[in-house]
């Protein structure tokens, strides 16, 4: 049986791809990728729910909390691979163009 994954592994990763706001775009980042057929989104309230608390303050259970789904996890360390080697080319290409940059005026 997988572990479930923990709600601030998922929100570090969906940071990490959406930035800040990045609870609605999630779940436009998952449809795709959905083990039941690519869709364009899941439904938009799944995020909210998958970071909800399971308790409440007084030890009831939150009917909102909705467990995170094990495809999720997979899915989001292939995304998070991919974005990485997208940086790691940026990063490559700002250096260079810095050097231009600051070479910019050396030949007047």
């Amino acid at each position: 049986m997988a572990l479930p994954l923990h709600p601030d592994a998922l929100e570090f990763a969906a940071r990490l791809l959406l930035g800040e706001e990045f609870k609605r775009p999630l779940a436009r980042l998952l449809g795709p990728h959905h083990p039941d057929g690519s869709r364009a989104t899941l439904d938009p309230r799944l995020p909210f729910r998958w970071l909800a608390p399971e308790r409440l303050p007084n030890g009831d259970r939150n009917p909102a909390w909705r467990p995170i789904p094990p495809w999720v996890a997979p899915v989001l360390g292939r995304l998070l691979a991919e974005r990485a080697e997208e940086l790691e080319g940026q990063a490559g290409m700002a250096r260079r163009h810095s050097a231009v940059l600051l070479n910019w005026n050396e030949g007047e």
